[in-house]
């Protein structure tokens, strides 16, 4: 999965909260004594946390405060904003499902003509980001994105004060996170010099049960680590991962100036520097070329490699010109390494006389404008696996992605090891598990490319997850699509599985939504015929508070709170119309030319008042919704099963999928069989 095409970072914005406590004051803090030397071992004297009046969404506005105020662009010159925390948690107490930070932040900063998503990778959340960002700009679907994460984790510090018992807890890791922001706009380098030099990620899912983070039963969040297999495996595969890198790109071992690795401890860094060392069989890697950044900052998660990066530009450790290796590892286990060669980025974030008041903007940049490739790259649907009513037991949304995505497989071509890339795009999930991916935790029970592998098998699986409601399916098999076009990958499998998280707590408040799961397997079509052509996503952000959720920890009983505006599926209707009519403008088609339509699985009322909306009769929809509950992130995969297996299509025919979700966001495509 190597990058093409280079991309450079345009602008880069950090935010750091202004309160400092010391590893020394949180021990001191924890309600049992804790006989260990956290702050030696760890290399962390300090870090920052928020959570006076800052949270998550707070640091990643701030931080896009900072990188607009650096950068020649205005909000309305950025094509994507994708969102990459792990931690939701936005204000005291609760922490955010839906709508998306992404579509919260677009409405708040004017970023009128992006599209926006989440993506969740834990700590490897910003690479992640960055690279589905590339791809895009690979294929010329946009010109600039903005890649954002606020991770405030400090929470789980917290938490973790009052129930850790010893050094060998499994918790102790959690004493070590700090919160940050950190936000980035990304475009086409200029030449072939700078940027993006090579680019590689990969899961390991067999050892995504290593690091997990979710809430306890008091509603208060902890991390719970497996350090020493941890660190072990990720130092391994990392450090391998990163030569290979290396070598692959034509870099000398003596030619880059920065190895910049997760900040997770000063012990791990130092275990990877050596074992870097070992596998060259000569001094590589040293105090000197790799940056430590932890004394102040502590873990900060998905953003700790570009807090480093900007520490290290403003202490004038970083110039012009530099070369650096970013080594990626993340609980999933995600790894990756990417090359990266600095232009003048650095001494332009240096010129501190810049502001946001008296910085000479560019006049604006010409957004793409996707009616100008009608002819986008094509992929198919090659199977689809969803989950009889009958069977479903066990309402744990891992099982039922397990059954979905074997279901799959099972009517396939391919083998689980053939699928290169896997993404999970639920909202509700069992325990409110936040990390790993959802995505690598399935990996890992696939056994799909899912551990360190023998020389010769070269099998390889990127898993994260999409979070965006009801439209993330949509959202993901776009990204797909973009993936395979840029040349990254050639399969893709697609999943989603909800349950009601009140169902047993509190019956009187559900979601209403369908507890089930469902799979799909994308290729390209060689043809570049049959499938998915242009996708459309808009965005009524004047909506944005008609459907909100949250997990609310501030009552007594943590649970799901959902506030849904009584005339949504109304507002639902009349948001597709728009967008539905921009689809097909760029497609070239109206409405007479769709012979099938595949419409949000809310219910056949809801199926009902879109086709009067749409003005077409009813038996041009797909109806697997009957009286609900919402089939909700399944249901494009449960009607584009039901169309296929009673021949309601035929080859020839084209297809209008319709997805609709909190924002409000509509999602379309066209599909050709």
């Amino acid at each position: 999965m190597d990058i093409k095409q280079n991309t450079i970072i345009e602008s880069l914005g950090v935010y750091l909260p202004p309160q400092s406590v010391s590893t020394v004051e949180i021990l001191a803090d924890c309600k049992n004594e804790i006989q260990f030397p956290l702050e030696k071992i760890s290399g962390i004297k300090s870090r920052r946390m928020a959570g006076q009046s800052e949270f998550s969404i707070d640091l990643s506005r701030n931080a896009i405060t900072e990188c607009l105020a650096k950068s020649k662009y205005d909000p309305a010159d950025i094509d994507l904003i994708i969102c990459c925390n792990i931690s939701r948690y936005d204000h005291s107490g609760l922490v955010s499902f839906e709508p998306c930070t992404s579509a919260r932040l677009k409405q708040e900063f004017g970023f009128t003509n992006a599209m926006a998503f989440d993506i969740a990778n834990a700590c490897a959340g910003m690479f992640t980001g960055i690279y589905i960002a590339n791809c895009f700009i690979n294929t010329g679907t946009i010109n600039r994105a903005l890649v954002v994460s606020g991770e405030y984790i400090t929470h789980i510090t917290q938490t973790a004060q009052q129930e850790i018992e010893s050094f060998m807890d499994n918790r102790l890791a959690c004493l070590t996170l700090g919160d940050a922001g950190a936000a980035l706009i990304l475009e086409k380098s200029p030449n072939e010099k700078t940027g993006f030099q090579n680019f590689d990620l990969q899961t390991l899912g067999g050892y995504s049960q290593y690091c997990i983070a979710k809430p306890n039963y008091y509603g208060g969040w902890l991390m719970y680590t497996d350090s020493v297999n941890l660190t072990d495996v990720a130092v391994k595969s990392g450090s391998k991962h990163s030569i290979n890198t290396l070598q692959n790109a034509g870099w000398q071992p003596e030619e880059f100036q920065h190895l910049i690795m997760h900040q997770t401890s000063g012990m791990t860094l130092n275990s990877a520097k050596r074992e870097i060392n070992r596998l060259m069989n000569k001094r590589v890697c040293n105090d000197e070329n790799t940056i430590n950044n932890l004394e102040h900052r502590g873990n900060t998660a998905s953003t700790s490699h570009f807090v480093a990066v900007a520490d290290h530009i403003y202490n004038n450790n970083i110039n012009s010109g530099d070369k650096i290796i970013f080594s990626i590892s993340a609980s999933g286990l995600t790894i990756g390494t990417t090359l990266y060669v600095f232009d003048d980025l650095p001494e332009r974030l240096r010129q501190t006389d810049v502001t946001q008041s008296t910085k000479q903007k560019e006049s604006p940049k010409k957004n793409m404008d996707s009616s100008a490739n009608p002819i986008a790259f094509r992929i198919r649907i090659e199977s689809v696996g969803t989950i009889p009513a009958e069977t479903i037991v066990k309402k744990n949304s891992s099982d039922l992605l397990y059954q979905a995505a074997t279901n799959c497989l099972g009517r396939s071509g391919y083998d689980r090891n053939d699928i290169e890339l896997l993404i999970y795009s639920g909202v509700y999930r069992s325990e409110y598990i936040m990390e790993p991916a959802i995505a690598a935790w399935l990996a890992g029970d696939l056994d799909m490319n899912a551990k360190i592998t023998e020389p010769g098998n070269n099998g390889k699986t990127l898993a994260f997850d999409i979070f965006n409601g009801g439209i993330g399916f949509l959202n993901a098999c776009h990204v797909s699509q973009q993936m395979m076009a840029a040349g990254n990958c050639t399969t893709a499998m697609i999943v989603a599985a909800e349950i009601e998280n009140n169902a047993d707590s509190f019956p009187d408040k559900l979601m209403g939504i369908r507890e089930t799961a469902s799979a799909l397997i994308l290729e390209s079509d060689p043809l570049n015929q049959k499938g998915f052509s242009n996708f459309l996503f808009n965005h009524n952000t004047e909506s944005l508070n008609t459907y909100i959720t949250y997990y609310n920890t501030r009552d007594s009983s943590p649970h799901l709170q959902i506030l849904k505006d009584p005339g949504l599926e109304a507002l639902y209707a009349e948001c597709i119309l728009p967008a539905v009519e921009k689809l097909l403008k760029m497609e070239g088609l109206d409405l007479n030319h769709i012979d099938m339509i595949f419409p949000p699985q809310i219910s056949s009322d809801f199926i009902r008042r879109l086709s009067e909306k749409l003005d077409l009769p009813l038996e041009k929809f797909i109806d697997v919704a009957g009286e609900g509950p919402d089939l909700f992130s399944s249901s494009l995969a449960y009607s584009f099963e039901h169309a296929v297996e009673n021949g309601l299509v035929k080859p020839g025919d084209t297809g209008l999928m319709i997805a609709v979700g909190s924002g409000i966001q509509v999602g379309c495509a066209i599909y050709h069989f």
